[in-house]
């Protein structure tokens, strides 16, 4: 690392991070992008590695031609990247401690600093979900764009969201044989979307080439329909379906089995705010924005000085939506610096297209996510918290006896002490727990965020720098 004190630290280098750094480069202003993965260009942008071989079947769409030209007007001089790299602390005095590789740890002191950390999805679960078989829609594009793994050559994809079609798009290009989409909401609402969908072209153009795919390979798409249940001894064999009613519950009577090795499923997405959470920044439950999202006025800043927020964790609306916040917050990190220069002009055309943005993610979040009647059929031995083994009947039980927190069933039942600590079940404990109590999400606190934030080698701490 060049120095431990940077002007602007930017957390994530997905759209709304890149889209920021090729605003803020230039600008004599010392930079530092700090990502988790392996590469810059969040989960949108993954590709396989070259030392993998040439993918040649990657082909960006629209949305992913402008991440890519992003990432290649970068002016790498301008601008220091840490991939491979956690942030496991925020501390009150501006400074932020990270895990540099698995290998160190060291602390870094900021003047500003942009979260663009972006979201991870929803699940919904169901009886077998924990079969070797049953995989999320988003990590099978992880091995199948990272690493050029299928993760199976047999496939139900399943859920609800958009997501999904992206999902059976790509194991159709890597020659996989898709069975069937299974899309638990009804067709009829995403009429309604059309209007909103005239301020996002490139969301229609996505959307055709999804569908156009999916069609020609012959792959029925089920509406009102979702999973019931996965079985198999050892690993997943098949799977039972079952169509819905208006409210989301099963019919009775027309479940279906189809015999099957690989289930990818998703049930949307959900802000990553946990490390905003940590800064002390205010977040509000806005089911509309996908759940809990951290509040930014309209310079994207937070409730706490010098902290800007962009992206997914502002409210779950797509790529175009991160790049307009991303470009909005350095417009006003650059005033703060007092080197905005002639950008005010841009800055208020970009609020004025974050309007239709916000109102695209308002209604794309009306139309799918996790009802309650979804909810209320899980079966009481369902795993809910995988960690820690801890079953729907668990906390239906801590429900009934007074537990009525996501904190206060953490203490109960251990939810969320396992080793992704509630990454994975704290969204659902918040689904259930509203659906469960009939306690809006706004009634209740979030699991606490301390430090480390994320499990950290012994080994690191020892090589602190």
């Amino acid at each position: 690392m060049k120095n431990k004190k940077y002007d602007i630290v930017i957390i994530g280098s997905g759209f709304a991070g890149i889209a920021a750094a090729n605003m803020l480069v230039g600008k004599s202003l010392s930079i530092l992008m700090i990502d988790e993965n392996f590469h810059v260009g969040g989960q949108l942008l993954r590709k396989i590695p070259l030392e993998l071989g040439i993918n040649k079947k990657y082909k960006p769409d629209y949305v992913k031609k402008i991440g890519n030209a992003f990432i290649n007007n970068l002016k790498r001089d301008d601008i220091e990247i840490l991939n491979n790299t956690s942030v496991i602390g925020i501390y009150d005095n501006n400074e932020i401690l990270v895990e540099i590789e698995k290998k160190r740890v060291a602390s870094i002191h900021y003047e500003v600093i942009l979260f663009t950390t972006g979201a991870r999805e929803r699940y919904l679960p169901f009886k077998g979900w924990t079969l070797p078989g049953v995989f999320s829609a988003g990590m099978s594009q992880v091995l199948m764009k990272s690493s050029g793994v299928l993760p199976a050559r047999d496939v139900v994809v399943g859920g609800s969201g958009l997501f999904l079609f992206s999902a059976a798009y790509e194991f159709l290009k890597n020659g996989a044989k898709v069975r069937s989409v299974l899309e638990s909401t009804g067709i009829s609402g995403k009429m309604k979307m059309l209007p909103v969908l005239l301020h996002n072209f490139s969301k229609i153009m996505e959307g055709v080439r999804y569908i156009g795919k999916i069609g020609s390979s012959g792959v029925p798409i089920r509406f009102n329909t979702r999973i019931i249940e996965a079985r198999g001894n050892g690993s997943l064999e098949e799977i039972i379906i079952g169509k819905t009613d208006r409210n989301g519950k099963i019919i009775t009577g027309k479940e279906k089995i189809i015999k099957i090795g690989g289930f990818a499923y998703s049930y949307g997405f959900v802000p990553n705010i946990e490390l905003p959470n940590l800064a002390g920044c205010k977040v509000s439950y806005k089911k509309e924005l996908g759940g809990w999202v951290v509040d930014v006025n309209e310079n994207m800043e937070t409730s706490i000085s010098g902290v800007f927020c962009a992206g997914e964790v502002t409210g779950v609306g797509g790529a175009l939506k991160s790049v307009n916040e991303g470009e909005t917050a350095s417009i006003s990190i650059l005033e703060r610096f007092d080197k905005n220069g002639s950008l005010h002009g841009k800055k208020k055309q970009l609020l004025k297209d974050r309007k239709h943005h916000l109102n695209f993610a308002k209604y794309f979040n009306s139309l799918y996510g996790i009802r309650d009647e979804e909810i209320s059929e899980i079966p009481d031995d369902t795993i809910i918290c995988r960690c820690e083994d801890v079953k729907m009947g668990d906390i239906r039980e801590a429900i009934s006896n007074g537990f009525i927190s996501p904190g206060a069933l953490k203490t109960s039942v251990r939810a969320g002490m396992g080793n992704c600590q509630g990454r994975t079940c704290g969204p659902i404990i918040y689904d259930l727990l509203g659906a469960v109590s009939g306690i809006e999400g706004r009634n209740f606190t979030l699991f606490s965020n301390r430090p480390p934030l994320k499990p950290v080698k012994i080994g690191s701490l020892i090589n602190r720098s």
